[in-house]
């Protein structure tokens, strides 16, 4: 009797064993499986304009042995937004296995021409060259301005002082009067250290002068309004100097 019950408790014990074994191997199965469901295959960017996808991979870095729990939205953010051209950029999960990256970029407004040509934003922030983005942007020269390299850290805001306002007259001309703007092939300072616009059409000479920008600004746009069906360029000077009145010299 003792023996049967002995050989029973054996069955018991083999068959628990097993059925642990068993139940192991199959929850290790599963958990691998599980785990492979957040691996990291799907990444989408959007937002970006001047700089190719293929640049943002490259600022990320190989990804794919990282699994979405452990992504740290904060440290590949600051990855991305060390860069020049990124002003911010918002990662999300999605889970299982996807993240979705908004970036959004740094809009050059002008072209500084000096030894080395560098773009600058509406907040004077210093970018990168990039050639592609130069040979077919429709924006402002900066020229005549202090050339020293150190005036101009990429990735920051000049420490020049007429540049800053170079920027900030575009600035306001980009939001009251675009049509302008859009006709301005450069902005430079002149012998007297006077502001003077050229347009592109036809080299239009525009003398702001040194203050009251703003004023000025507006009274072109009026005086551009009141031509009817001729244009600013149908002039060849346009000089805004004396106080609130314009003189407008027409081409010869």
């Amino acid at each position: 009797m003792k023996k049967k019950v002995k050989l029973s408790m054996l069955k018991i014990r083999i068959f628990l064993v097993t059925t642990a074994l068993t139940l192991a191997i199959l929850l290790s199965l599963t958990w691998s499986n599980y785990r492979n469901v957040f691996d990291l295959n799907n990444v989408t960017i959007s937002g970006n304009v001047i700089l190719d996808e293929k640049d943002y991979f490259e600022i990320i870095g190989d990804i794919k042995n990282v699994q979405i729990p452990h992504f740290n939205l904060r440290d590949f953010s600051k990855k991305l937004e060390d860069n020049a051209f990124v002003k911010a950029a918002r990662i999300s999960k999605h889970f299982p296995n996807k993240i979705k990256i908004d970036i959004v970029e740094r809009k050059p407004i002008a072209i500084i021409n000096n030894k080395k040509q560098f773009l600058i934003d509406r907040e004077a922030v210093i970018l990168p060259n990039n050639d592609s983005f130069i040979e077919n942007a429709l924006i402002p020269m900066l020229s005549g301005f202090n050339p020293a390299n150190d005036l101009y850290p990429e990735g920051k805001a000049t420490f020049s002082i007429k540049v800053k306002e170079a920027i900030e007259i575009l600035d306001f001309i980009q939001q009251n009067f675009n049509k302008f703007f859009n006709e301005i092939s450069e902005l430079t300072i002149n012998k007297d250290d006077e502001f003077e616009i050229i347009l592109s059409e036809q080299p239009t000479r525009v003398i702001l002068g040194k203050s009251d920008i703003h004023v000025k600004i507006n009274i072109l746009k009026k005086f551009g309004e009141a031509l009817g069906q001729r244009q600013l360029t149908d002039y060849q000077l346009l000089d805004m100097r004396y106080g609130k009145q314009l003189v407008a010299r027409e081409w010869i």
